[in-house]
């Protein structure tokens, strides 16, 4: 069975390529990552990677969203989503200013926020140019892959 460790290695590296779907099967386990839906793990022993809470499947983070957006948006909006699980800060230590605030403008390299997860902090950088129009999480929550962070109102 694979470790935890190396199943959020698996996703990290899925994420990062052009691949839309990708399965791995082994003795006991079998992996199935779509950037398009599912995302789950099976195993004969009963333990998924959910029970691990380091991927949520896909219609639970388009819900999470749903209730967030707010109704009439006619501008065009991007998400900000969570690249790994963790702990949101929204500063870099306890105290000191937020990396962004709703109204304020990003460039695409535009760390707004960290998460946390073992001790390693993991910079989430905007990857738009444009406005935060809305905060979807609070400081120290616990975040999920793919869960929505951020909408960002993007420049034309």
């Amino acid at each position: 069975m694979l470790t935890f460790d190396e199943i959020k290695e698996v996703i990290r590296m899925v994420e990062q390529s052009s691949i839309q779907h990708f399965e791995l099967e082994q003795e006991t386990s079998k992996i199935v990552i779509s950037k398009a839906g599912v995302h789950r793990v099976q195993t004969d022993s009963r333990v998924s990677l959910e029970a691990l809470q380091a991927v949520p499947t896909a219609a639970k983070g388009e819900q999470h969203l749903a209730e967030e957006i707010p109704d009439v948006q006619a501008e065009p909006l991007h998400t900000i989503v969570s690249p790994t699980v963790g702990t949101f800060y929204m500063a870099s230590e306890p105290g000191a200013d937020s990396f962004v605030k709703v109204g304020e403008e990003v460039e695409c390299h535009t760390i707004v926020c960290v998460l946390e997860a073992m001790k390693l902090f993991n910079e989430v950088v905007a990857g738009v140019k444009g406005t935060i129009v809305e905060r979807l999480v609070n400081d120290g929550d616990f975040i999920e892959y793919g869960q929505p962070l951020f909408l960002v109102k993007i420049e034309s």
